[in-house]
């Protein structure tokens, strides 16, 4: 498995009817697909260097629980690097049924933000392997498919996390992701200050990468527009990276 103590690029693969899409800022009305086949995309990622892959089960967050888990399994098997999924995880048994599809690690978000019983019994299950997404939206933790406020200021959820034990979390700009606006450096760095943090949203390009790759407590990055929309390739993230 990849050793996810260093940074990892996760190229992106964001699943909504079995197609490969992505949303602008979580919007389900202003989506765009890019490949038809998840699976086959997989493949080319991890034929180019990816040492990670990050899939994200839009139907499930949308509907509560995972929808497209038989997808999931198929690039889980089709595929020899890690797989990371969430979407949609609100129980102990959506994540236990992502890792059945393969996932090497399971992104919790609603549920383990809102539910601190159901947090500290995931950790108990997956250990590490558990990754909480903390998705922000003006400094607040947004929770349902990005649609619901929590009213809870992201550093004080990070510093709670950090607090139960969590390995690392998931740091999304909802303003910024999927709109190529560059990514969220200054609260990245924040959150990355108090528990280790993949960044997501926002990413233009390599130089993007590279400056998130020298913050402390970043541990990685998630790429989705950008790649699909041939602003930068993968090959040129991990050489940033220094994964190459």
């Amino acid at each position: 498995m990849t050793d996810f103590a260093s940074f990892t690029i996760f190229p992106a693969i964001d699943l909504r009817g079995g197609r490969c899409v992505r949303l602008r800022q979580g919007d389900f009305d202003r989506q765009k697909e890019y490949d038809a086949d998840p699976v086959g995309r997989a493949r080319e990622w991890e034929r180019r260097g990816a040492e990670a892959i990050h899939v994200v089960d839009l139907d499930g967050a949308k509907e509560g629980s995972p929808i497209q888990l038989d997808v999931i399994q198929a690039i889980s098997s089709a595929v020899d690097v890690p797989v990371q999924a969430g979407g949609g995880v609100r129980t102990l048994e959506d994540l236990r049924a992502m890792r059945s599809a393969g996932a090497a690690r399971v992104v919790a978000g609603t549920a383990a933000v809102e539910d601190r019983g159901f947090r500290q019994r995931a950790l108990e299950d997956l250990g590490d392997s558990l990754v909480v997404a903390v998705d922000a939206r003006d400094g607040v933790v947004a929770t349902h498919g990005w649609r619901e406020s929590s009213g809870m200021e992201v550093l004080d959820l990070s510093e709670e996390l950090s607090d139960d034990g969590v390995g690392s979390v998931l740091y999304t700009d909802v303003s910024r992701d999927g709109m190529d606006t560059g990514a969220a450096l200054e609260g990245t760095a924040a959150v990355a200050s108090r528990i280790p943090t993949i960044a997501s949203g926002g990413v233009r390009g390599a130089e993007d990468a590279a400056v998130l790759s020298r913050l402390e407590g970043v541990v990685g990055v998630i790429v989705g527009t950008a790649l699909y929309e041939g602003r930068v390739t993968l090959e040129e993230l991990l050489e940033v990276a220094g994964r190459t």
